[in-house]
């Protein structure tokens, strides 16, 4: 009886062992969580720094980026941007936000007001692209990230819109 119990007892002991997380400070191939860097809220966009870019199937908008607010190169890979948005009815919405390329995910952080000052967003957290977000898609698959790897630096971002594609996105469509 002492015999069965010990074997009970030491197959308890060695399945705890065996179900226990593996200690990821030892594995050096454990990649850590994705941490996002911090951010401050840039100047209000002035329209001669504005460059416009094609977004597709929005017939009845112009969208812009601000080429002095265009942030990369930061640790947690997001690119930061100010787009403003003119529809032909006159509305203009300004919004500073980020994407990040590896999720295609976009995140509003703040929106712009009457008095040309940011204004936090309600809900700034990242959300996955839907067809309804056509400019961000747009800056995501041919400027900031052709083939979900993101832009390199402010010049390159700022090459593709002026050229109206990325290299690497015209390449893509090419094929």
């Amino acid at each position: 009886m002492k015999r069965l119990l010990s074997l009970l007892w030491l197959g308890l002991v060695s399945t705890s062992f065996a179900a226990a997380p593996p200690d990821d400070e030892d594995d050096p191939y454990a990649i850590a969580p994705w941490v996002e860097s911090s951010y401050n809220l840039p100047p209000y966009p002035k329209d001669e720094n504005l460059v416009e870019f094609s977004v597709d199937g929005a017939s009845n908008i112009k969208a812009y980026v601000d080429k002095t607010a265009l942030g990369t190169g930061t640790p947690d890979n997001v690119i930061r941007y100010i787009m403003v948005v003119k529809t032909t009815g006159g509305a203009v919405n300004t919004s500073y936000e980020g994407i990040r390329c590896d999720t295609s995910e976009y995140r509003i952080y703040a929106t712009g007001t009457q008095e040309q000052t940011w204004s936090k967003a309600r809900v700034s957290e990242w959300r996955k692209f839907k067809s309804y977000n056509r400019p961000q898609i747009s800056l995501a698959n041919y400027y900031f990230c052709p083939n979900l790897t993101p832009i390199r630096s402010v010049r390159e971002g700022l090459d593709a819109l002026l050229k109206g594609i990325h290299p690497a996105a015209a390449l893509r469509n090419y094929l």
